[in-house]
């Protein structure tokens, strides 16, 4: 691959996962400094203003000099030769990076727009330099995405998998529904009140959907509605049980753990769709094939988004006022942020600036 050299090398200061120096914590990290020399043709350096903290990070936690993070946004400095060329994306521009690094852009997904589904996707860290724990990251121009002007970064960032995880699924899956109860908007069941949650229940009720939040603690129910919930069930009642039959076009499920799937099943309506987007502990799922069939129910999943899916999702939630619930730290405090997360304590979004100055500008 030909690579772009006219500029002067940069540094970058990451945070890599290290040796474990203590049991009693997920995860340690390494301050190291790098430099980046040359760009690719078809790549762009960012420089980071923010970085947000994400759950799928926990799977390059068991590699030692990789650098997680795959939700972060931050300005352009410097693009390829081909990126130039393109015109699409250029210096000073104010842009998101998620999951995705890059693609085959080639093959039958990629050219019919669903490059997040590629045999040869490569995730963010991958990337020539890692992910999103560092002040600065190099990335496939294609997958990287220009931000409304108004939406803030802190809030921005969060969105490029969560966002687009939710969004992506109700989006294609609500669209063109087999069947319809006339006269009544469709009705969505979102499961799991978290990351995913507080968003999915902000997506749906702007595109129009009747909205049922589920949870195992009436405790939520305010936060819920608070979202834009126009139902909340504590499901786990005798009562739900019979309320809640047949009573829902789709569920999406955010749950990350595993959830007894026949007890969902059977709260949708003909044709209804439960929607994967939790990753379970046990790789199988376990079902009845009768409640499927008998009602012509269907499990279905989404995962990300493709870049159109993604650039569909930030113009949507700046037009809609839809945000994450964030808190705030510093990306020099990686190490708590990630304790935090990882004992639940965070409402919803953990984002870690990493530049002060340009959030505070963001704020005046």
């Amino acid at each position: 691959m030909s690579e772009d050299t006219t500029f002067n090398p940069i540094s970058v200061t990451a945070y890599a996962v290290g040796e474990k120096k203590d049991s009693q914590k997920l995860v340690s990290f390494d301050k190291v400094e790098k430099q980046v020399k040359s760009i690719g043709p078809n790549h762009v350096f960012v420089e980071l203003i923010c970085s947000s903290i994400c759950h799928t990070d926990w799977f390059t936690f068991g590699s030692k000099g990789a650098v997680p993070g795959h939700e972060m946004v931050g300005i352009v400095k410097h693009i390829g030769e081909n990126v130039a060329h393109e015109g699409k994306i250029k210096v000073g521009m104010r842009v998101g990076m998620g999951y995705q690094f890059t693609s085959c852009r080639h093959c039958e997904t990629c050219t019919n727009n669903l490059e997040n589904l590629c045999d040869s996707s490569k995730p963010f860290y991958t990337a020539p330099i890692g992910g999103g724990y560092q002040t600065g990251v190099v990335w496939d121009a294609h997958f990287v995405f220009p931000i409304p002007d108004n939406l803030k970064s802190i809030h921005a960032a969060p969105l490029l998998c969560a966002g687009a995880t939710v969004f992506t699924a109700l989006h294609r899956y609500t669209k063109n529904p087999q069947y319809k109860v006339p006269g009544k908007p469709l009705s969505c069941a979102v499961l799991g009140l978290g990351g995913l949650g507080h968003l999915a229940i902000q997506y749906a009720k702007k595109m129009g959907l009747h909205v049922t939040a589920l949870s195992t603690t009436a405790s939520k129910e305010e936060e819920c509605r608070s979202f834009g919930a126009d139902e909340f069930y504590v499901h786990t009642t005798e009562e739900a049980k019979t309320t809640l039959a047949s009573k829902f076009d789709i569920i999406l499920n955010t749950v990350s753990g595993d959830i007894e799937l026949d007890k969902f099943i059977v709260m949708l309506r003909p044709y209804g769709q439960l929607c994967m987007l939790g990753l379970p502990s046990n790789p199988r799922y376990d079902l009845s094939a009768f409640s499927l069939i008998l009602k012509a129910r269907s499990l279905v999943s989404s995962v990300i988004g493709s870049p159109e899916e993604l650039n569909l999702m930030l113009k949507f939630s700046a037009d809609h006022d839809i945000k994450p619930q964030v808190e705030l730290t510093t990306l020099d405090k990686v190490g708590e942020a990630i304790e935090k997360v990882n004992s639940n304590k965070v409402r919803y979004r953990m984002v870690m600036i990493v530049n002060q100055e340009q959030v505070d500008k963001e704020n005046q």
